[in-house]
């Protein structure tokens, strides 16, 4: 991991190439802004940020506020980087080339601080309450069916696809590990999703952990089995979280106020369209879809809380496993990653 953080500026230029600049629907009807908030003055020039996705189910919310409009209605002119990848889009959060990024618990934010990289966490970016487990643990469906597989304990042996310092590979390890595994008694491997796909068709992986809507997806196309996601294995925990860069937290802090108003916008709309069960499910499925995250009813919808409050459930956990793998040096601050002002200003922008 220390490499992605210790870049030169050919590595951003590198990131910064490997970006897929994604246009902002224009011409949006005013009618989206139906969804009622106090009037604003909106930020006068427009406030140029970037903001990187890597169609996970975390970017979902900053995606909806890009294509309702709503950082429009803010004075923000928000640029949709998308990227092949979390390394790729760390690397351009950690030098400078984003301005915003929902991310999982991973290295990156834990060793920035250490590294004088100045990142932010300042909002939820979903988490896995029960029933909205939104990373999961497949298997093929032969290796169940033939009793290969019963318990966690038969990971033994096994392959599986997952990033190799991502919470997903803690969620592999300590499950296996609870069930008296250890790490050195199977083998995790970084692939690609298609490679994913392909591997388990041709049974040259035993799985994969995989993050939504993939593993859905991933499902469908090779007839795997869900064995276990990670709302049964650990409750509440994070999927991902809203991190700025120093651009917003200190050196334009009302922009950093105004992109979260419209983050709580969107949120709501998710809610009410996934969770809550309200109106506007086909509008957010077709612009999840514009950004290649294919939702269908078998998706277990990531839950984002109402507030957008971040959970730390289970990081103490899986920051001792980072610790343990070499994957970062030190005990992490978490008190100096997180600034909770920006979330309550905009909740009190929208409320009064």
């Amino acid at each position: 991991m220390s490499q992605q953080i210790h870049l030169s500026r050919r590595s951003l230029l590198a990131a910064s190439a490997g970006a897929v600049l994604v246009p902002i629907a224009s011409g949006i009807p005013q009618s989206v802004f139906a969804q009622k908030a106090p009037a604003r003055t909106p930020m006068n020039p427009p406030v140029k940020l970037r903001v990187g996705i890597i169609a996970a189910m975390f970017d979902a919310v900053s995606l909806i506020a890009v294509e309702k409009g709503y950082f429009r209605a803010e004075g923000l002119d928000v640029e949709v980087r998308a990227f092949p990848g979390s390394g790729d889009a760390a690397q351009a959060l950690a030098i400078g080339a984003l301005d915003v990024l929902a991310s999982g618990p991973n290295p990156m934010i834990f060793n920035s601080r250490q590294r004088n990289i100045d990142l932010t966490i300042v909002a939820s970016a979903g988490q896995h309450s029960p029933g909205h487990g939104s990373i999961s643990l497949v298997l093929r469906r032969d290796l169940v069916e033939s009793g290969r597989y019963k318990t966690p304990a038969d990971i033994k042996g096994m392959k599986i696809a997952s990033g190799l310092a991502a919470p997903s590979s803690w969620f592999v390890s300590e499950l296996a590990r609870k069930h008296g595994v250890s790490e050195k008694s199977f083998e995790i491997v970084q692939l690609g999703l298609p490679n994913v796909v392909a591997g388990m068709g041709n049974k040259s992986i035993d799985g994969g952990c995989i993050n939504e809507p993939h593993a859905t997806q991933v499902l469908k196309r090779i007839n795997g089995v869900r064995v276990m996601s990670m709302d049964q294995f650990k409750p509440n925990f994070p999927n991902g979280y809203l991190v700025y860069a120093a651009s917003l937290t200190r050196r334009n802090p009302e922009a950093g106020t105004r992109y979260m108003v419209a983050y709580l916008r969107a949120l709501r709309d998710y809610r009410n369209a996934f969770i809550d069960g309200g109106s506007g499910k086909a509008e957010l499925l077709t612009i999840l879809k514009k950004y290649n995250m294919e939702v269908v009813s078998e998706t277990p919808m990531l839950d984002f809380p109402a507030d957008a409050a971040p959970s730390y459930v289970g990081l103490d956990e899986l920051i001792d496993w980072h610790l343990r793998m070499g994957n970062i040096r030190a005990q992490p601050d978490l008190a100096a990653l997180k600034d909770d002002s920006f979330r309550q200003r905009a909740l009190a922008m929208l409320t009064s």
